[in-house]
């Protein structure tokens, strides 16, 4: 009977002691958790301020590269412009040759006459030796 009676006893006892350990262990598990948790949610908000940072990197970026490229365009069209020059000589030389290019009549077909001679200045004998 002795050892009926330690067993009712060590038994609840023993029950006491596991439910405890349960206990503990359990908040220590929902602490770490916790933590965990924590830990996670402020470095999904840092992401979130670095995500925002490169945003607004690329946002200032993106417009440095259109105003750059807007500056190349205006260079651009300054530098292609033709630079008009009115100096006497010039003046004289676009007369002379605009004087020239009136008093030459074009072929009958439409066609500028790029040889050197004409075909009437040659004979044709020299051409047929």
């Amino acid at each position: 009977m002795n050892t009926v009676l330690s067993l009712w006893i060590a038994g609840p006892a023993l029950g006491i002691a596991v439910i405890v350990q349960w206990a503990v262990l359990r908040t220590k598990y929902r602490n770490e958790l916790t933590r965990q948790h924590a830990r996670h949610v402020q470095q999904q908000q840092t992401m979130g301020l670095h995500v925002q940072q490169a945003k607004r990197q690329i946002g200032q970026l993106q417009h440095d590269l259109a105003a750059a490229r807007l500056q190349v365009k205006r260079l651009t069209v300054v530098a292609a412009a033709p630079v008009q020059n009115t100096s006497p000589a010039r003046k004289t030389l676009q007369r002379t040759l605009d004087d020239v290019s009136q008093s030459r009549p074009l072929p009958v077909d439409g066609f500028a006459d790029t040889r050197p001679f004409r075909h009437s200045e040659h004979d044709q004998g020299l051409l047929l030796r």
